[in-house]
C-alpha cells in the first residue's frame, strides 16, 4: 500500500535556475513598463487646473521649473515697472515739503466762556526753505493762532504773511531754516491726461501726508470771481476735507497745483480742483513782497467770443471778448465802453478770449491809462481806460 502512495505522489524537485532567471527577469521588465507607461501617459492625461492654459500637467519634480517660467511671463513690463518707480520717486520727492496747519479761534460755549479751540485743520506746502508757507486762505481764516505740523512730527506756531480771497491762496511763515521746499512747475505746460498725485491731510494729522494717485482731467477751469476769471487745474485724483492747501505733483515730484476744493454732489466723484503752479508764484510773490496782492481793475464782467456766438449776436467780428456787463462808477463806466461791445486789442496788441485779457492787464499798474479797441455796431473804437484797483 505505501508503494502505490509513493508511486502517484510528487517527490520535491530542485527548481532549475534558467526559469528562476526568467521569473525574475519578468518582474523587472514589467515594473520599468509601468513606470514608463505612468511617466507618459497617466501622469501626462491628468485634469488641468482653470488658470493653465496647457491641457498637460507636469509631474511634481517638474512643477517647480514651470512655475517659475509662468512668473517669469508675469514679470512687470520695463515701462510699467519704469511708470510705478516714477510715481513713487515724485512721492518721495514731495512729501517732505506737505505740512499739516491747524487754525486756532475763539470759541465760546453756552455759558458764555470763551477758549481757544481747533476749529480747522488743512494743509500746505513749503516754498521757502526759510519758513515760507503756502496754503488756502479758507484754512487759515478767522484764525487766532495757527500751528504747523511738520512731517517729523515737529510743531511750530507760524503768523499769517498775507492773503488773497479772490484765488482762495495764503502764505504763512515759520521760524525755522533750512526746511525741504517744494519746486513749482510750469503749470503752462500741463497736459491732460498725464499723472498728477495728490499729498495732504485729508480728515485731519491723523491722515497726515496721504497720497492719492489720478490724472489731469482738465487745465483750465474757468469760474467768475468778482468780474475777473481765474483758471483751476481739474483732477480725479481725490481730494477731500483736510486736503486744502495740499500739494498736486507731477511725475517728476513738481508742483502744478495747490489742491483747493471738489465738488460734493451725489452721484459726482472725482472731481478735484487745483489752484495753477504758475497763478501760486505770481500770486505768492505778491504776498511776500507787498503782505496781499494788488490787481488793476477795469470793471467789467466778460465772456470768450466764439464764432457761433458772433453769429447769433449779429456781431462784425467773430473774436475778441465780449463784454457782458458794465459795473456802474467802474473804471470802464467812466471811460465809456457798454456792453455788446468787443474787446479786440489793448495797447494795438490782439486780444482773443478773456484769459489773455485778463494776463494782459496784469501788466499794468494801478491809475495807469490805457488804450481799449472795441468794435461796437460794426464801427472800431478806441477808448482810453484808466485802471483802478479790483475792491
Amino acid at each position: 500500500m505505501q508503494n502505490f502512495y509513493d508511486e502517484f505522489s510528487e517527490k520535491p524537485r530542485r527548481p532549475s535556475y534558467f526559469w528562476k532567471g526568467v521569473l525574475v527577469g519578468g518582474i523587472i521588465i514589467g515594473l520599468l513598463l509601468s513606470t514608463i507607461f505612468s511617466y507618459f501617459f497617466i501622469g501626462t492625461l491628468r485634469p488641468d487646473n482653470e488658470n493653465n492654459s496647457n491641457p498637460l500637467i507636469p509631474l511634481p519634480w517638474e512643477e517647480k521649473d514651470d512655475l517659475q517660467k509662468e512668473n517669469d511671463n508675469l514679470e512687470i513690463m520695463p515701462e510699467v515697472r519704469q511708470y510705478y518707480l516714477a510715481v513713487v520717486n515724485a512721492v518721495e520727492r514731495a512729501t517732505p515739503s506737505v505740512v499739516g496747519i491747524s487754525n486756532y479761534g475763539v470759541v465760546f460755549d453756552l455759558w458764555g466762556r470763551s477758549s481757544l479751540q481747533e476749529r480747522a485743520t488743512g494743509s500746505g506746502v513749503i516754498i521757502g526753505s526759510d519758513g515760507y508757507i503756502v496754503t488756502n486762505y479758507h484754512v487759515i481764516e478767522n484764525a487766532r493762532e495757527l500751528v504747523v505740523t511738520l512731517g517729523s512730527g515737529e510743531e511750530l506756531p507760524a503768523t499769517i504773511i498775507g492773503a488773497d480771497p479772490p484765488t482762495d491762496l495764503a502764505v504763512i511763515k515759520v521760524d525755522k531754516k533750512n526746511l525741504p521746499a517744494a519746486e513749482l512747475a510750469d503749470s503752462n505746460k500741463l497736459r491732460v491726461g498725464e499723472p498728477a498725485i495728490a499729498i495732504g491731510n485729508p480728515l485731519g494729522l491723523d491722515f497726515q501726508q496721504s497720497v492719492t494717485l489720478g490724472v489731469v482731467s482738465a487745465r483750465e477751469r474757468s469760474i467768475t470771481i468778482q468780474g475777473q476769471k481765474f483758471t483751476f487745474i481739474q483732477t480725479d485724483a481725490a481730494i477731500n476735507d483736510g486736503n486744502s492747501g495740499g500739494a498736486l505733483v507731477n511725475i517728476n515730484g513738481k508742483v502744478i497745483g495747490i489742491n483747493t476744493a471738489k465738488i460734493k454732489v451725489p452721484g459726482v466723484e472725482g472731481m478735484g480742483f487745483a489752484i495753477p503752479s504758475n497763478t501760486v508764484r505770481q500770486i505768492t510773490s505778491d504776498l511776500i513782497k507787498k503782505g496781499r496782492v494788488i490787481r488793476p481793475w477795469m470793471g467789467i464782467y466778460i465772456s470768450t467770443l466764439t464764432p457761433l456766438e458772433a453769429r447769433r449776436l449779429g456781431l462784425a467780428v467773430d473774436y475778441g471778448v465780449l463784454v457782458e456787463d458794465v459795473v456802474t462808477g467802474g473804471p470802464a463806466h467812466k471811460a465809456g465802453i457798454e456792453p455788446m461791445d468787443v474787446i479786440v486789442a489793448i495797447e494795438g496788441n490782439k486780444i482773443t478770449d478773456s484769459s489773455e485779457l485778463q494776463h494782459t492787464l496784469y501788466q499794468y499798474n494801478i491809475d495807469q491809462k490805457i488804450k481799449v479797441t472795441v468794435i461796437r455796431d460794426k464801427q472800431e473804437l478806441t477808448i482810453e481806460v484808466t485802471l483802478e484797483k479790483l475792491p
